[in-house]
């Protein structure tokens, strides 16, 4: 059943049904649409929406937006409970709703699970192919978790990295991390000290939960680029403010970056200002030219927005039905 030829029905996709149908290649291409929107003023982003459940950690997250020329309307509810693995669960949760704004009925709901982790890792490749250097071939990638491998994939799948450097609190889950790349057949190496890890590297991928600097500023070579993907509500951080000051500075949302993502900490340390960072989707539909030289630093920061959750699940959703796989129920 079609949802606009009945504003009743409401069409669910199961985990499955968007693990059979999602792609590297479709996060790309819609994460890479929704930022080109975000810097033509084409999106609205609300206000975000993160409740603690129970202390320290368990919460539960909101992000919602509409973007104007499509008329694509929605909300993401992203979870995490630190111990869900004692039930065989991840400990990651994402639910995607879709709206009709004709009627202001849900018209979709999505399992997005597997599209979180695509979309994240897809707007670091959209940063890393827009702005890190040509010939980037060290990748180091700082966190082990879930996220970490869709990450270090993307990134491997836009630059021709020759090798992987792993670095994680726990090594081994980083040794278990470095396994499951094995298929990508790039050289890979564990390090203890995120320092060394990122000495020389010509890409940096952040990826943890943590609330301080993971290394120093003086660690990072000339010309690097750091994809920052941890930092999305107040108080985390995973990057030294110095460094932060010393290099271009990108978001997927400016605004949004400062507020709860890395450039908060700068801000707030008065050590930039709020009009120095650049939409990654004005570098992308050429409003602005990216990076300026060889040997800048460019920092792109990724507090997640609502925008990419919708593209990518309404990509999904067209897909679901040319295919017959999305079912539909009155609602």
């Amino acid at each position: 059943m079609n949802p606009d030829s009945s504003k009743q029905s409401l069409l669910i996709l199961n985990a499955q049904v968007v693990k059979q149908i999602a792609s590297r290649k479709l996060a790309f291409d819609t994460v890479k649409e929704a930022f080109i929107a975000v810097a033509n003023n084409k999106v609205n982003l609300y206000p975000v929406v993160i409740g603690v459940v129970a202390e320290p950690e368990t919460r539960i997250s909101i992000k919602s937006g509409i973007e104007h020329n499509s008329g694509l309307l929605g909300l993401k509810v992203g979870s995490y409970w630190p111990d869900n693995d004692r039930f065989g669960l991840s400990n990651h949760g994402s639910t995607t709703l879709l709206y009709n704004t004709d009627t202001g009925m849900p018209r979709a709901i999505i399992n997005a699970r597997e599209l979180n982790g695509l979309r994240t890792a897809a707007a670091n490749a959209v940063a890393t192919a827009t702005l890190a250097r040509s010939d980037a071939h060290r990748l180091t990638v700082i966190g082990t978790g879930h996220q970490a491998e869709y990450e270090v994939r993307a990134v491997c799948a836009v630059r021709d990295i020759r090798e992987i450097r792993i670095c994680g609190r726990n090594a081994e889950r980083a040794l278990k991390f470095a396994e499951a790349l094995a298929d990508l057949n790039i050289a890979t190496k564990i390090f203890d000290s995120a320092d060394e890890a990122v000495a020389d590297a010509d890409i940096i991928s952040t990826v943890t939960l943590s609330r301080a600097p993971l290394f120093s500023a003086t660690s990072v070579s000339p010309g690097c680029h750091i994809s920052a993907m941890g930092a999305d509500k107040a108080g985390k951080q995973e990057l030294d403010p110095q460094l932060v000051a010393n290099a271009e500075l990108y978001a997927d949302h400016p605004l949004q970056s400062c507020e709860i993502g890395e450039f908060q900490h700068a801000i707030e340390q008065l050590l930039i200002p709020p009009h120095s960072i650049t939409a990654i989707g004005a570098v992308l539909n050429g409003q602005h030219p990216g990076r300026t030289s060889r040997d800048t630093i460019t920092v792109f920061d990724s507090s997640g927005i609502a925008i990419q959750d919708l593209v990518i699940a309404e990509s999904i959703v067209k897909r679901a039905l040319e295919l017959g796989l999305a079912l539909a129920v009155e609602f």
